[in-house]
Protein backbone atom coordinates (compact mmCIF):
# COMPACT_ATOMS: atom_id res chain seq x y z
CA UNK A 1 0.00 0.00 0.00
CA UNK A 2 2.25 2.65 -1.44
CA UNK A 3 1.39 5.58 -3.08
CA UNK A 4 -1.69 7.75 -2.80
CA UNK A 5 -3.61 4.83 -1.32
CA UNK A 6 -1.90 5.65 2.05
CA UNK A 7 -3.62 8.73 2.37
CA UNK A 8 -6.65 7.09 2.50
CA UNK A 9 -8.90 9.29 0.39
CA UNK A 10 -7.76 8.75 -2.53
CA UNK A 11 -8.71 4.98 -3.21
CA UNK A 12 -12.39 4.01 -3.42
CA UNK A 13 -14.08 2.67 -0.75
CA UNK A 14 -14.29 -0.62 -3.14
CA UNK A 15 -10.78 -0.94 -4.08
CA UNK A 16 -10.24 -0.92 0.54
CA UNK A 17 -12.79 -3.73 0.36
CA UNK A 18 -10.75 -5.59 -2.46
CA UNK A 19 -7.50 -5.09 -0.43
CA UNK A 20 -9.00 -6.39 2.82
CA UNK A 21 -10.92 -9.47 0.74
CA UNK A 22 -7.04 -10.59 -0.65
CA UNK A 23 -5.28 -10.06 2.68
CA UNK A 24 -7.93 -12.31 4.34
CA UNK A 25 -7.64 -14.84 1.10
CA UNK A 26 -3.90 -14.87 1.50
CA UNK A 27 -4.05 -15.61 5.00
CA UNK A 28 -6.19 -18.56 3.82
CA UNK A 29 -9.43 -17.18 5.45
CA UNK A 30 -12.76 -18.44 3.34
CA UNK A 31 -16.17 -17.09 3.14
CA UNK A 32 -15.34 -13.51 3.01
CA UNK A 33 -18.56 -11.43 2.31
CA UNK A 34 -18.94 -7.77 2.44
CA UNK A 35 -22.52 -6.84 3.63
CA UNK A 36 -24.57 -3.11 4.89
CA UNK A 37 -27.59 -3.16 6.51
CA UNK A 38 -28.56 0.40 7.52
CA UNK A 39 -25.77 2.68 8.61
CA UNK A 40 -23.42 -0.81 9.58
CA UNK A 41 -21.52 -2.45 7.28
CA UNK A 42 -20.04 -5.93 8.34
CA UNK A 43 -16.81 -7.75 6.48
CA UNK A 44 -17.43 -11.50 7.25
CA UNK A 45 -14.86 -14.16 7.13
CA UNK A 46 -14.40 -17.94 8.00
CA UNK A 47 -10.55 -18.91 9.50
CA UNK A 48 -8.94 -21.04 12.01
CA UNK A 49 -12.12 -22.97 12.36
CA UNK A 50 -13.60 -19.56 13.67
CA UNK A 51 -16.56 -17.48 12.12
CA UNK A 52 -15.90 -13.45 12.29
CA UNK A 53 -17.41 -10.83 11.99
CA UNK A 54 -16.36 -6.72 12.18
CA UNK A 55 -18.88 -3.85 11.89
CA UNK A 56 -18.27 -0.67 10.43
CA UNK A 57 -20.95 2.29 11.08
CA UNK A 58 -21.35 3.97 7.34
CA UNK A 59 -21.77 7.61 7.61
CA UNK A 60 -25.19 9.06 6.02
CA UNK A 61 -27.45 11.76 4.69
CA UNK A 62 -29.14 12.75 7.70
CA UNK A 63 -31.74 13.15 4.99
CA UNK A 64 -32.63 14.43 1.94
CA UNK A 65 -32.53 17.98 0.76
CA UNK A 66 -36.05 19.78 -0.14
CA UNK A 67 -35.30 19.67 -4.05
CA UNK A 68 -36.84 22.99 -5.08
CA UNK A 69 -34.38 23.52 -8.10
CA UNK A 70 -32.37 26.08 -6.64
CA UNK A 71 -28.89 26.13 -7.70
CA UNK A 72 -27.33 26.28 -4.29
CA UNK A 73 -29.64 23.54 -3.05
CA UNK A 74 -27.91 21.27 -5.86
CA UNK A 75 -24.13 22.32 -4.63
CA UNK A 76 -25.18 21.90 -1.02
CA UNK A 77 -26.29 18.52 -1.96
CA UNK A 78 -23.62 17.48 -3.93
CA UNK A 79 -20.73 18.88 -1.49
CA UNK A 80 -22.25 17.04 1.61
CA UNK A 81 -22.11 13.94 -1.23
CA UNK A 82 -18.72 14.24 -1.17
CA UNK A 83 -18.04 14.79 2.21
CA UNK A 84 -19.70 11.71 2.86
CA UNK A 85 -17.73 9.60 0.32
CA UNK A 86 -14.93 11.13 1.48
CA UNK A 87 -15.39 9.65 4.83
CA UNK A 88 -16.25 6.50 4.27
CA UNK A 89 -13.40 5.92 1.95
CA UNK A 90 -10.66 7.15 4.70
CA UNK A 91 -13.12 4.80 7.36
CA UNK A 92 -12.89 1.58 5.03
CA UNK A 93 -8.61 2.43 4.41
CA UNK A 94 -8.42 2.72 8.23
CA UNK A 95 -10.17 -0.72 8.14
CA UNK A 96 -8.35 -2.54 5.30
CA UNK A 97 -4.80 -1.10 7.65
CA UNK A 98 -6.43 -2.58 10.69
CA UNK A 99 -7.23 -5.75 9.39
CA UNK A 100 -3.58 -6.11 7.64
CA UNK A 101 -1.66 -5.27 10.91
CA UNK A 102 -3.49 -8.01 12.28
CA UNK A 103 -2.92 -10.64 9.72
CA UNK A 104 0.93 -9.37 9.74
CA UNK A 105 1.28 -9.84 13.47
CA UNK A 106 0.13 -13.33 13.36
CA UNK A 107 1.91 -14.13 10.15
CA UNK A 108 5.11 -13.04 12.13
CA UNK A 109 3.90 -15.54 15.51
CA UNK A 110 3.44 -12.26 17.59
CA UNK A 111 -0.14 -13.28 18.21
CA UNK A 112 -3.01 -15.98 17.43
CA UNK A 113 -6.03 -15.10 14.81
CA UNK A 114 -8.19 -15.37 17.67
CA UNK A 115 -6.09 -13.24 19.94
CA UNK A 116 -6.31 -10.46 17.19
CA UNK A 117 -9.80 -10.49 16.53
CA UNK A 118 -11.38 -11.69 19.70
CA UNK A 119 -14.02 -9.01 20.14
CA UNK A 120 -15.01 -10.20 16.22
CA UNK A 121 -15.44 -14.12 16.87
CA UNK A 122 -19.05 -15.00 16.22
CA UNK A 123 -20.44 -17.63 18.85
CA UNK A 124 -23.15 -19.61 18.41
CA UNK A 125 -26.60 -17.29 18.92
CA UNK A 126 -24.85 -15.03 16.14
CA UNK A 127 -23.03 -12.74 18.15
CA UNK A 128 -19.70 -11.62 18.79
CA UNK A 129 -17.60 -11.76 21.39
CA UNK A 130 -17.93 -8.30 22.04
CA UNK A 131 -21.74 -7.74 21.22
CA UNK A 132 -21.61 -10.31 24.28
CA UNK A 133 -19.30 -9.37 26.54
CA UNK A 134 -20.14 -4.95 26.23
CA UNK A 135 -22.28 -4.75 29.09
CA UNK A 136 -20.72 -6.89 31.25
CA UNK A 137 -17.32 -4.88 30.82
CA UNK A 138 -19.82 -1.79 31.56
CA UNK A 139 -21.06 -2.59 34.48
CA UNK A 140 -17.73 -4.25 35.45
CA UNK A 141 -16.17 -0.63 35.58
CA UNK A 142 -19.18 1.22 36.68
CA UNK A 143 -19.58 -1.18 39.63
CA UNK A 144 -15.73 -1.57 40.56
CA UNK A 145 -16.84 -5.60 40.92
CA UNK A 146 -15.24 -8.38 39.01
CA UNK A 147 -17.26 -9.50 36.17
CA UNK A 148 -18.28 -12.89 36.15
CA UNK A 149 -18.12 -15.12 33.13
CA UNK A 150 -20.05 -17.84 34.14
CA UNK A 151 -17.57 -19.86 36.21
CA UNK A 152 -16.75 -20.13 39.32
CA UNK A 153 -14.26 -17.27 40.87
CA UNK A 154 -10.77 -17.66 41.39
CA UNK A 155 -10.64 -18.62 44.98
CA UNK A 156 -6.95 -17.33 44.91
CA UNK A 157 -5.55 -14.56 43.17
CA UNK A 158 -3.15 -15.73 40.03
CA UNK A 159 0.04 -15.71 40.40
CA UNK A 160 1.87 -13.34 37.95
CA UNK A 161 3.81 -14.77 35.52
CA UNK A 162 8.04 -14.84 36.32
CA UNK A 163 10.10 -13.30 33.53
CA UNK A 164 13.00 -15.50 32.97
CA UNK A 165 15.84 -14.91 34.93
CA UNK A 166 18.17 -13.22 32.33
CA UNK A 167 15.24 -11.09 32.04
CA UNK A 168 15.89 -7.33 32.94
CA UNK A 169 14.56 -6.81 36.01
CA UNK A 170 11.55 -3.59 36.35
CA UNK A 171 11.80 -1.61 38.85
CA UNK A 172 8.59 0.36 40.70
CA UNK A 173 9.54 4.22 39.42
CA UNK A 174 8.00 6.37 42.60
CA UNK A 175 5.03 8.77 41.80
CA UNK A 176 5.92 12.90 41.82
CA UNK A 177 5.69 14.29 45.20
CA UNK A 178 1.72 15.83 44.29
CA UNK A 179 0.54 12.50 43.23
CA UNK A 180 1.69 10.57 46.14
CA UNK A 181 -0.67 9.05 49.06
CA UNK A 182 0.02 8.21 52.49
Amino acid sequence: MTGPYTRGDSSSSEASRKHIGQALANYGATDVVFTQRGKLSAVAFRADARQFRILMPILQSEGALAIRGDIADSRLREANAKILERANRKSWHALALAIEAKLGAVAAGVATLESEFLAHVVLPGNHTVFEELEAVIDFAYRSGRRPSFGGPAPSAPHAEPQAPADYPQLRAVPAPAAHRTN
